[in-house]
């Protein structure tokens, strides 16, 4: 009977701290959270590609793009369907290549309306966009692009190590017990 009740002590002592880091888990994941001002381009904002180039407004609607692209000079500007390029980068394992769509055109000093049709991936598309003198690409989505499972939570992976440590030493506790009954019912005594 000591050791049973030393057995279970010790089980105690190591089961308790996982189960408590489950509940702290748990508790802190019920806590509100305030979130940063997004700095990504609103639809009607100026989005500038180069010192004399700039989009003045976007629109998504039904898998295209409207871009509202303003230019002081003759300028060459280039639109890739980023969508396309996200789903190569993530379906498969190991290397990969693959081809996305470009569209390129000159645009004359004025406002030129542009519409590209992009690939949707995940319920959302996106592009990208750079002129013949920008220094970077400007990026725009229709929505966040989802791919992959998420993550697993801590708290679910604490729950699952506290089951498991729980399980194995219940079950080493019973195998114990029924080997040590078993030999003491096979001792025989001599008077």
């Amino acid at each position: 009977m000591r050791r049973t009740i030393i057995t279970l002590v010790i089980l105690i002592a190591v089961v308790s701290p996982a189960l408590v880091g489950t509940v702290a888990a748990q508790e802190s994941t019920n806590s509100t959270t305030t979130t940063a001002p997004s700095t990504t381009p609103e639809a009607t904002q100026t989005i500038e590609l180069s010192p004399t180039t700039r989009i003045k407004s976007w629109s998504f609607s039904n898998g295209t793009f409207s871009l509202v692209v303003e230019a002081d000079i003759p300028t060459r500007i280039a639109i890739t369907d980023a969508g396309e390029l996200s789903r190569i980068l993530s379906e498969g394992d190991g290397a990969a290549a693959g081809k996305a769509r470009v569209r390129r055109m000159t645009l004359t000093p004025g406002t030129t309306v542009v519409k590209f049709r992009a690939e949707s991936v995940g319920d959302a598309s996106a592009i990208t966009v750079s002129s013949s003198n920008a220094d970077g690409i400007v990026a725009i989505r229709s929505d966040a692009i989802k791919t992959g499972n998420p993550p697993v939570e801590y708290g679910t992976v604490q729950t699952l190590l506290a089951s498991t440590a729980v399980a194995a030493a219940g079950g080493t506790f019973l195998w114990v017990r029924k080997k040590r009954n078993e030999k003491q019912l096979e001792v025989e005594r001599e008077w």
